[in-house]
């Protein structure tokens, strides 16, 4: 195999493909592909890391995957395959989580070249934030159904990850999700923020953090029954909570009536039978596909409660979060959200919608995950070879290429664009100051800004705070404790406690993403909490001159060759 992929490469490219040192991580729909072709292109050092086992949906895009291999780690099972296409390949394999502090910027430092196959923004942020620390070339891809796209990442030479604005996840008002929902996204947020009150650690952020201690006293004994537990959690919720919300009579009108209470008791009489969706041949759906009756999804959440309390699972409580994947918590949180849509009179979810609506599921297409696997080894190769003889003329080939289908460009599938300059007003990688405003410092304590702010809306890993050159916030004293006093540390402490005022500037520093900034904290006592449900506005600093220019290249790609602005055609060499 070495001397066919010598004869297409050439000898000097293929020196350096076998001399590179690389890390992939992720080993899910983009991994998978990229692995083999890695592999089967002649590179021969390879480190891939992975959080994620082996589900049994993985199977229909993620092709190194067998049905004897679910509940495996991913990297692991991956290493396995691709060692078949070439047994002398160097491939190591680390199940874990590339956040961890083990992966860091000593691990990181040892490797030409990251590749990313990820499917989540917050790890994109971390590896970003590494590879500017080390000063590693970052190839960066991902895929939306039938769209996808990959990126080349250079420090001082090109945009990173972060220099231009991201979309963020929808949050809604409080009062929608506590009172008034008007759609199934509302009930399935409120049934996400009802599991983690349940069986989580105590969050004061948490939307219905009003009904805790009522929860809580569900499960104050020593030997809970599930069942009884769940029967209760019913009745406060869906009848007795309902109730109260239906006498709030400024809130309803003709237009929208006040919710319905639900009885467990006459609930459960009813049909058990679930319905197929509208549409179906002959009613041939799977199970997960059909609606629920009201009948069943009161069953399955008193089940899915008792569940909870069962031998396997009770060590679990007060230390669980919702998962999309983790089948009980979307048993719980379907069938809460779809007793909440009856309240409401909001049509009921099947479990297939339900979970899509829940964790955010933009089906996968496995032909995408190809091409954007192969593009990324192109632009690897071209990145090698930069690296080992710099361009004479200045230029880079490296480029970022769009996947853009079935409404191709100019009939073709493939997008070009030249790779944006550093952004000078990213708070990563150029000089801007992040700016935070909340409204009230009273009301902020430090180490609520540090998890909600800077390392939800951040990205920082484990940030630490000065003010003054003193540290304020320490990531290894998060909560008060005697340790935390005696280094002078009060995480319970608000912000105008610190001394800090509007304005305020604060230094961030990660050591484990090697990452630091300026922050501006400011008090907005006028601050509009319905439109911004967070309880705080950040700006990041992006550049809106940049960001018209790549609307303006976006737009150019849809005109036709006779109006098209100079953009480069694909260069696959």
């Amino acid at each position: 195999m070495d001397a066919a992929v010598r004869q297409v490469l050439g000898p000097e490219r293929f020196d350096i493909v076998q001399k590179a040192k690389l890390l992939v991580v992720g080993a899910g729909g983009i991994g998978c592909e990229l692995l083999k072709n890695l592999v089967i292109g002649g590179f021969k050092n390879i480190e891939v890391v992975d959080l994620d086992t082996i589900d049994v949906s993985n199977l229909n895009r993620q092709f190194l995957f067998r049905r004897a291999h679910v509940d495996r780690s991913k990297s692991e099972v991956a290493t396995e395959a691709v060692k078949q296409f070439r047994p002398n390949v160097n491939i190591t394999a680390h199940h874990g989580n590339v956040k961890d502090p083990k992966f860091g910027i000593e691990f990181v430092s040892q490797f030409d070249v990251v590749v990313n196959a990820l499917d989540n923004a917050e790890a994109r942020r971390h590896v970003n934030r590494l590879c500017l620390a080390t000063e590693k070339p970052l190839l960066e891809a991902g895929s939306t159904g039938h769209l996808g796209q990959v990126t080349v990442i250079k420090k001082g030479k090109t945009e990173c990850y972060e220099c231009q604005a991201k979309p963020t996840q929808k949050v809604y008002p409080y009062c929608t999700i506590r009172s008034t929902p008007e759609k199934p996204v509302h009930c399935l947020t409120w049934a996400k923020n009802l599991f983690d009150l349940c069986f989580g650690p105590e969050d004061e952020s948490n939307l219905l953090a009003d009904l805790a201690a009522e929860m809580r006293q569900f499960q104050s004994s020593e030997t809970v029954d599930g069942e009884m537990v769940g029967k209760k959690i019913f009745s406060a919720l869906f009848m007795e909570d309902i109730k109260k919300q239906a006498g709030l009579e400024e809130l309803w009108s003709d237009k929208r009536p006040p919710p319905t209470p639900l009885v467990y008791e006459d609930v459960v009489k009813g049909d058990m039978t679930s319905k197929a969706p509208d549409g179906a041949i002959n009613g041939q759906v799977l199970q997960t596909q059909k609606v629920p009756t009201v009948a069943a999804d009161a069953a399955g959440f008193v089940k899915a409660v008792a569940a909870m309390y069962a031998p396997d699972r009770r060590s679990m409580i007060g230390s669980s979060s919702f998962s999309k994947d983790d089948p009980l918590a979307m048993d719980f949180v379907h069938c809460a959200a779809n007793l909440r849509m009856e309240n409401y009179r909001i049509g009921r979810l099947s479990r297939w919608d339900a979970q899509s609506i829940a964790g955010a599921i933009i089906p996968a297409v496995a032909s995408t995950n190809a091409v954007v696997a192969g593009l990324e080894v192109v632009q690897l190769m071209h990145v090698l070879a930069e690296a080992a003889k710099p361009p004479t003329d200045g230029k880079s080939r490296c480029k970022t290429v769009w996947v853009r289908y079935p409404e191709p460009s100019r009939k073709k599938i493939l997008q070009p664009s030249s790779l944006l300059p550093p952004n000078k007003n990213c708070f990563v990688c150029g000089s801007q100051t992040a700016r935070i405003t909340v409204k009230s410092f009273a009301d902020w304590k430090i180490a609520a800004l540090a998890k909600s702010c800077i390392q939800g809306a951040l990205g920082a890993a484990r940030p630490a705070i000065y003010s003054n050159g003193s540290c304020i916030f320490d990531p290894e004293y998060p909560e008060a404790s005697e340790e935390a006093e005696e280094e002078g540390l009060h995480p319970e402490w608000s912000l105008t406690e610190w001394g800090l005022s509007s304005g305020s500037l604060l230094q961030i520093e990660d050591e484990g993403q090697g990452f630091s900034c300026n922050l501006v904290v400011s008090e907005d006592a006028e601050m509009d909490e319905e439109a911004h449900p967070t309880g705080f506005i950040i700006n990041a600093g992006v550049d809106q001159e940049q960001e018209a220019k790549r609307k303006a290249e976006a737009a150019a790609a849809e005109e036709p060759p006779a109006k098209k602005q100079a953009i480069d055609t694909v260069d696959l060499d």
